[in-house]
């Protein structure tokens, strides 16, 4: 696909994003971060949700946003697929109240980032004239599972339905583009719509350098829980431990499992830091980056550890190869692995020049693909415009 030259129109964007109140992760952040770019580029983004750390990040980043509707039950499988006539209802009632916001105002675009709200605000947003642009956050490859077995999936069914409304659907990776694609028919019109427009951060390294701390550290940034790999991380670090002292593991998040993993911390130099609206300045005074994921569409926090310049250690899941190249800029590992992640650890202790290397052609790639502030001016402002050519 190719992009439209960018133009200096100034546009009203309204982006949407929902989730469990318990997720707070790259896709709950992105709407802040795109915001922040937009208004930068003479743009006037507002973002509706009904998450309230992503409203309290909004506000902290002085980005208008109010809050919406959103039906925490997302499960209408099984047994629950009898209720579907009430998501109907649901999705029709949700409909009227985003063209009453979309219209209130003025929008230009609608930028939509999760499931209810890719039917809803995709008919409301074609009803008021906008744009309407889907982001997919590495769900449509759950949501569209068995779309074309019959009496399965009937709400996956309505959002690839509604795929129609959407003048272009952005996938966060090129794995996730073609999981995505590998639950459509080979003849579905909506594979013409789907393109890949990386995730990106905001260069704020210099404002963040600082002296390490004198204990080497490793550390996580991100939700605690099991899909995370943090059991093999603590694992990992244990045994790492054992030998070289003088080292520590931060994590930086919360999460439903967090009380699991502060038991298996127990006795060990493991700090537990709890949620931060911004984890950066404790990322930045790290000396390795691990990101031990079991899955993962494309990592956010991976790409503001290339951006802060620090040697990564990631699982070759999902999306992590096209950020960490083996050896290049990061270090790749086998999920699940805590034997292979603790190697790792150790090779990066003991080679100073190699943490260096990694660290250097890390912040380069950052430089060349992932300054957001490129992203959104050379990408998503020309499908904002005009859509897919």
């Amino acid at each position: 696909k190719r992009y439209i030259l960018y133009s200096m129109s100034a546009l009203r964007i309204v982006l949407v994003r929902n989730a469990a109140s318990y997720d707070f992760g790259g896709g709950e952040r992105f709407p802040i971060f795109l915001a922040k770019e937009l208004q930068k580029l003479g743009h006037f983004p507002i973002i509706l949700s009904r998450h309230k750390k992503l409203r309290d990040y909004a506000k902290h980043e002085n980005i208008p946003h109010y809050r919406s509707w959103w039906w925490s039950k997302q499960n209408w499988s099984g047994k629950n697929a009898l209720l579907v006539p009430f998501y109907i209802l649901w999705q029709l009632l949700l409909t009227i109240y985003y063209a009453i916001q979309f219209s209130r105002f003025k929008a230009d675009v609608v930028h939509l980032q999760s499931k209810d709200d890719f039917i809803a605000g995709s008919i409301a947003g074609k009803l008021v004239g906008a744009k309407v642009i889907w982001t997919d956050h590495a769900d449509l490859k759950h949501i569209w599972k068995n779309l074309c077995v019959k009496y399965k999936n009937p709400t996956g069914k309505l959002v690839a339905w509604s795929a129609r409304f959407a003048d272009a659907i952005t996938a966060v990776s090129k794995s996730e583009q073609t999981l995505i694609s590998n639950n459509l028919p080979a003849n579905s019109p909506i594979r013409n719509k789907i393109i890949v427009i990386y995730n990106g951060v905001e260069d704020q390294k210099q404002k963040y350098e600082s002296p390490k701390n004198t204990v080497f550290t490793f550390c996580i940034s991100g939700r605690l829980v099991i899909d995370k790999g943090i059991g093999e991380a603590i694992t990992a670090f244990k045994e790492f431990n054992a030998t070289y002292k003088n080292s520590q593991l931060v994590l930086i998040g919360d999460g439903s499992d967090r009380l699991q993993f502060e038991q298996q911390a127990k006795g060990l130099p493991v700090t537990f830091y709890g949620y931060k609206t911004n984890p950066l300045p404790y990322v930045a005074s790290a000396d390795v980056y691990l990101h031990p994921t079991y899955h993962e569409g494309f990592s956010v926090s991976l790409i503001e550890a290339s951006m802060l310049g620090l040697p990564i250690i990631a699982t070759d899941v999902g999306g992590n190869p096209e950020i960490i190249h083996n050896n290049k800029t990061g270090l790749l590992i086998p999920s699940k692995n805590a034997s292979a992640l603790r190697d790792s650890m150790k090779k990066l202790y003991e080679n100073d020049e190699l943490r260096t290397s990694l660290s250097m052609a890390a912040r380069q790639q950052y430089l060349d693909l992932f300054v957001f502030h490129n992203i959104v001016k050379t990408q998503f402002i020309p499908i904002y415009e005009n859509g897919i050519l």
